[in-house]
């Protein structure tokens, strides 16, 4: 196996010139750096991580740490930061668990991306506290190195909630949750049930959902048998709104003329459905690029705001009247 030794010998030049033009390292004149990366070729050098590491004190990997890799909205944003750090030369690498935790630990990443309650503010400030810049997606944060850039959840629902209540006058309102461990699901119903406050609406029906298909239509199948149905239902997303109005429809409810359904997230196929899913979107790929943005202008030390969102709008269709 070559080494980079045998590089700067086929190369002319000396060792340290070879690992800086190995490593982009600016200071290699264009015509060398060309003599060292054709040599590279022909001796087929690959260089050691490890050793690469040690030299540049970086990696060139942003590490983006999930809770779980099901589901539209997770792909999206992992696909919006992808199309942005490739664009700019950067790996991302994506993980879930334990292996999370040793990426951080270890210093396998130059920046963190995280979307996974599972890791714990007290493992943020640890690996913050070493000066790697951290950008939260799914908790309110407060630290010198940790960047929130979340949904406002909480405002947009009560917003959206101000005017179903003012525009539509329904007599009886339901929430669908989410994992009640969830950020984003919180927040949510936390919007909901200001908007109700403040419109002296005292009572509702609470459902616990789980954020999928299945688990709407779940909720869906009891429905019937509720006492008092709700007239209007906001689910906290909208594979939830999918699940349980297919459930309802079997039923032979009419929507909205018996149940208006809202819906959070703007999932593509909330225009497909029959009727069609009213909404609070996100454009998650653009929020991705967002995100991938924030954490490239951090690692080249630009001072940013503590705390950003990204864009939201409400999507009026069919299932609300």
């Amino acid at each position: 196996m070559a080494t980079i030794k045998d590089v700067a010998k086929k190369a002319g030049v000396s060792i340290s010139t070879a690992s800086y033009a190995l490593n982009d390292i600016p200071n290699v004149h264009p015509l060398t750096k060309k003599k060292i990366l054709d040599a590279a070729k022909e001796l087929a050098y690959t260089p050691h991580f490890s050793a690469r590491h040690l030299k540049t004190k970086k990696t060139n990997n942003i590490g983006v740490f999930i809770y779980g890799f099901s589901g539209p909205v997770f792909s999206d944003i992992l696909e919006g930061i992808r199309q942005t750090l490739q664009a700019n030369k950067l790996n991302i690498i994506v993980s879930s668990g334990l292996s999370s935790h040793s990426l951080l630990k270890e210093k396998q990443v130059d920046g963190a991306i995280i979307f996974d309650a599972n890791i714990d503010n007290d493992i943020v400030d640890q690996i913050s506290s070493k000066g790697m810049p951290i950008i939260v997606l799914d908790r309110d944060y407060h630290s010198t190195h940790v960047y929130q850039h979340s949904i406002d959840n909480e405002y947009l629902v009560e917003t959206f909630m101000d005017d179903i209540i003012t525009s539509h006058k329904y007599q009886s309102y339901g929430f669908i949750s989410g994992p009640m461990d969830s950020y984003n699901a919180v927040k949510r119903y936390e919007g909901f049930k200001k908007a109700l406050k403040k419109h002296h609406i005292p009572q509702h029906a609470l459902y616990h959902g789980d954020f999928t298909i299945d688990g709407g239509f779940k909720i869906g199948q009891q429905f019937k048998y509720e006492q008092n149905k709700p007239e209007f239902v906001f689910c906290a997303n909208d594979e939830t709104a999918i699940g349980f109005m297919q459930a309802i429809k079997e039923h032979h409810f009419s929507i909205p003329n018996d149940v208006s359904i809202a819906g959070f997230d703007n999932f593509y196929m909330t225009q497909f459905t029959q009727p069609k899913i009213t909404t609070i979107g996100i454009d998650h790929i653009e929020w991705g690029h967002q995100v991938a943005r924030k954490i490239i202008q951090l690692l080249d030390g630009q001072t940013l705001p503590k705390k950003e969102s990204p864009q939201a709008e409400f999507f009026w269709r069919e299932t609300c009247k």
